[in-house]
């Protein structure tokens, strides 16, 4: 019984040894913007906030906007530490357009909108683009500050799955599928 019990602890060794190898050897091909803990200033009219990621509290961005010395939070999202800023939001050059992610979640600090991919556009506020989003879509390559990449995530007739499509999206408004 102990001989079996320690080959299988020698196993899974063997297989987390692996697998981490793999995993770190993928993500020194491309240097991704990453996403700063606390506090990041973006342009004179947007600001995240990058908090949590202990036991009690995962880790969740949260989205300023500024106006007249007023910020006021716009958006909320979780967060995995190994995401890049493409999987977070995306500026424009001018600084007052910006692309995000909220989501619905216990503690939204009174965000009260529907969750889904965003644009606010300083002077204009914000517009829901799509509504059943998901941010977590590597991709292998960087892109510019002012492209997001995220799926569209559509429910497939007569089943219970859900398929995704992955896209980019510019802070001009301009769309398009992304494949590899």
């Amino acid at each position: 019984m102990k001989k079996s019990y320690i080959f299988s602890q020698l196993i899974l060794i063997g297989c987390l040894t692996f697998n981490s190898a793999v995993y770190a050897e993928r993500t020194n091909v491309i240097q991704h913007d990453k996403v700063a803990k606390g506090d990041t200033t973006l342009s004179p009219f947007f600001s995240i906030e990058l908090v949590g990621g202990n036991w009690f509290s995962p880790l969740v961005l949260k989205v300023y906007h500024h106006d007249n010395g007023d910020k006021q939070a716009i958006g909320l999202t979780k967060f995995s530490e190994f995401a890049s800023r493409q999987n977070a939001y995306a500026i424009s050059d001018d600084g007052k357009t910006l692309l995000y992610f909220h989501q619905n979640l216990p503690n939204d600090g009174g965000i009260n909108k529907p969750g889904g991919l965003y644009e606010f556009r300083h002077g204009r506020g914000a517009k829901r683009l799509h509504s059943f989003v998901n941010n977590a879509v590597y991709l292998p390559i960087k892109l510019p500050r002012n492209i997001i990449v995220f799926a569209q995530l559509e429910k497939i007739k007569n089943s219970m799955r859900l398929d995704s499509k992955n896209y980019l999206r510019d802070t001009e408004g301009r769309e398009k599928p992304w494949q590899p």
